[in-house]
């Protein structure tokens, strides 16, 4: 502590700004999937498949939280990691289904996708690797 009351400089290595981007792209990430899982549950009375993407939606709001705090953390990056690649393809399948059916490229898909890759790379870069190692070792 200084003596303002403030506490001095953390004792380890400085947070990269790669894991804390990565982390608000998974909090972003999860309440955007938070959104869509409750449209698919308003809507899952006239189509019964809509509940099902609404739990997987739910299930991947989880991880992308789950993921986003431990990266914050400073615990591990394979729960983001992992949520964001799974992120990354459903909604790489949903631009799929939407240029498909005729509809052009839909604007949350896309930006879902471009979350989640970024979120990716970001973790997947020399600091941020080098950060969690630094981390485990502790």
């Amino acid at each position: 502590m200084s003596s303002t009351g403030r506490p001095g400089p953390a004792a380890g290595p400085q947070r990269p700004p790669h894991v804390l981007m990565a982390g608000v792209a998974g909090f972003t990430e999860a309440t955007l999937l938070f959104l869509v899982a409750l449209v698919s549950f308003t809507f899952s009375p006239q189509a019964g498949l809509l509940g099902l993407f609404g739990v997987l939606y739910l299930t991947l709001t989880a991880g992308c939280l789950w993921g986003a705090v431990s990266v914050l953390r400073g615990r591990s990056a394979r729960p983001l990691l992992a949520a964001s690649a799974v992120t990354g393809v459903v909604a790489l399948a949903g631009l799929v289904v939407g240029l498909l059916q005729g509809g052009g490229v839909a604007f949350l898909p896309a930006l879902l996708l471009l979350l989640a890759v970024g979120a990716v790379v970001l973790l997947l870069q020399a600091p941020s690797r080098e950060w969690f190692a630094a981390h485990r070792d502790r």
